[in-house]
C-alpha cells in the first residue's frame, strides 16, 4: 500500500523524502535525472525552483512513483505551486511592469556550473565589464544566457542578449544592438547611450571575437556614458582594455560532463542508462574531451548509430566522430572541426605559424622550450614568439597553467590534433 505524503508542503522537502525512500543518494538521482548533485540539493533546500516538465518527465520514474500516483500528483502539485510561488514578487512589484528583456526559454535543462555561477555573480558585483573567455564549445554563451536569467530581477530597467554569431561585418555591431532593443535613432550610439544612461541595464554581448574591435569601443563608450549598466562579454579573444575584468571559463568536471552525456544520450536513446560495464567507456569519453560540452554533446549524439563502445573506439579520429550537431546551431557549432577552423581562420598569418608549430611541443610546455624550439632569433615570420604566444593564449588556442611557480602551456588535446593536421598540411 503507498506511503501517506499529505503531510508535505514544500516541493524540498517531499522531493528529499521521496528520494530517501527510493534508497537513492543527491548523486544517483541527479544522474538518472541529468541535473547535477549540488542542484539536487538546491530543490530539496527549496533554493532552486524545479522544473514541472523535468518533474513529470524524469523525477517521477527516478523516485520509482509508478505505483504511487498519490505522491506522484502531489509532487507534481508541490513542484507547480514552488514555481509560481518564486515567480510571485511583493504588491508593488506585481503593480509595476517586468523588466525589459529578450530572454527566451532554454531547450534543454542547464546542467551543472553552480561555481561558475557564483563567480560570474560574485565578478559583476566588483566590475561593470566582465568578459568571459575561453576555448571555442567550452560553454560561455550558455552560462552568460543563465546568469541573466537568473540575475533578471536585479536588472530594474532591462536585461540584453546580443548575439553578433551571424554578424559578418563590424559596422552590423551597433545595428544588432539597437535592434535588439527596439530602439531607432539617426545617431544609434547616441541613441543607445540616450536610453541607458539612467537605466539599470544589463547588456550581454555574446560571440565578439570576430567584431572584438568594434565591441570593445562600443562597450567601453557605453560603460562611460551610463553608470549603472553592466556588460557581459563571452569571446574567445579578450577586449584588453582598462575596467575589464577578464574570467576563463574553465573546462566542466567529470561529473558535469557525465550529466552532459547523459542528457544528451537520452533524447536521441530515452531508454538510454549506464550501466556498470559502461561507466568506464564513459568515463573515457570525459576524460579525452576534457570537458567541453559540445564535444560531449557531439559525442553523445552518435549513440543514434553507434555503441558507447565504438564511440569510445574513434576518439582517435574525433573530427569524424564530433560532427553532425544541432541544425539549429550556427553552422561552426555543428561540429569540432568547424569550431576551431573559425578560430584559426581569424589569426594573422604569423599566429598561424606559431599555432602550427607547437603540435610539435610537449603536451605540457613553457616558454624556454618554444624559444629552443624556434632558436634563430626566437622569431616567427619576423615576430617575437612571446608576443605571438601572447595572442594565442588570450585568443583560447592556448591554455595557462599558472598554478605553480613556473608557469607551463598546453594545448587541449582536440585543439593540439587540429594544430598537427594543418601542420602537415603546410609542409
Amino acid at each position: 500500500m503507498a506511503e501517506t505524503t499529505s503531510e508535505f508542503t514544500s516541493f524540498g522537502t517531499m522531493l528529499r523524502h521521496l528520494r530517501r525512500r527510493a534508497r537513492i543518494t543527491q548523486r544517483e538521482l541527479g544522474i538518472a535525472v541529468g541535473y547535477s548533485e549540488a542542484h539536487i540539493a538546491r530543490l530539496e533546500a527549496n533554493q532552486r525552483r524545479p522544473d514541472v516538465a523535468a518533474v513529470t518527465g524524469r523525477f517521477l520514474e527516478a523516485l520509482d512513483l509508478k505505483d504511487d500516483p498519490g505522491a506522484a500528483e502531489q509532487l507534481v502539485a508541490l513542484a507547480t505551486a514552488a514555481r509560481k510561488g518564486s515567480m510571485q514578487a511583493t504588491q508593488s512589484d506585481i503593480l509595476s511592469e517586468a523588466p525589459p528583456t529578450n530572454l527566451r526559454e532554454q531547450l534543454t535543462a542547464f546542467v551543472g556550473r553552480e561555481d561558475e555561477m557564483a563567480e560570474v555573480k560574485r565578478l559583476l558585483r566588483t566590475t561593470r565589464l566582465l568578459t568571459i573567455t575561453g576555448m571555442g564549445g567550452i560553454g560561455k554563451s550558455r552560462l552568460a544566457a543563465q546568469v541573466a536569467a537568473e540575475m533578471l530581477s536585479q536588472y530594474s530597467d532591462g536585461v540584453w542578449i546580443v548575439s553578433f554569431a551571424n554578424v559578418t561585418t563590424a559596422d552590423q555591431v551597433i545595428t544588432s544592438v539597437a535592434a535588439t532593443m527596439n530602439l531607432a535613432s539617426s545617431d544609434l550610439l547616441e541613441g543607445l547611450k540616450s536610453y541607458l544612461r539612467n537605466r539599470k541595464a544589463l547588456l550581454v554581448l555574446d560571440n565578439c571575437e570576430h567584431v572584438i574591435g568594434r565591441c570593445t569601443q562600443l562597450a567601453v563608450s557605453l560603460l562611460q556614458a551610463c553608470p549603472n549598466l553592466n556588460i557581459i562579454v563571452t569571446s574567445r579573444e579578450v577586449m584588453n582594455v582598462p575596467g575589464e575584468t577578464v574570467w576563463h571559463l574553465p573546462p566542466m568536471s567529470c561529473e558535469e560532463t557525465q550529466l552532459i552525456f547523459l542528457q544528451r544520450a537520452r533524447a536521441m536513446r530515452p531508454d538510454f542508462e549506464p550501466t556498470a560495464e559502461s561507466i568506464p567507456l564513459l568515463n573515457r569519453v570525459c576524460d579525452v574531451l576534457e570537458g567541453v560540452p559540445l564535444a560531449i554533446e557531439l559525442a553523445a549524439a552518435r549513440l543514434q548509430v553507434l555503441s558507447l563502445q565504438e564511440i569510445v573506439a574513434m576518439l582517435d579520429d574525433p573530427f569524424r566522430l564530433l560532427a553532425g550537431g544541432s541544425r539549429l546551431a550556427h553552422p561552426r557549432h555543428q561540429s569540432m572541426r568547424a569550431l576551431i577552423d573559425w578560430s584559426y581562420n581569424l589569426l594573422p598569418p604569423a599566429e598561424r605559424t606559431l599555432f602550427r608549430a607547437l603540435s610539435a611541443c610537449e603536451q605540457e610546455f613553457d616558454m624556454d622550450a618554444v624559444v629552443r624550439h624556434f632558436a634563430e632569433g626566437a622569431t616567427v615570420g619576423g615576430a617575437d614568439v612571446l608576443d605571438l604566444l601572447t595572442q594565442l593564449v588570450k585568443k583560447s588556442l592556448v591554455l595557462i597553467d599558472d598554478s605553480a611557480a613556473h608557469v607551463s602551456y598546453h594545448m587541449p588535446r582536440i585543439v593540439r590534433m587540429y594544430a598537427a593536421e594543418r601542420a602537415e598540411e603546410s609542409v
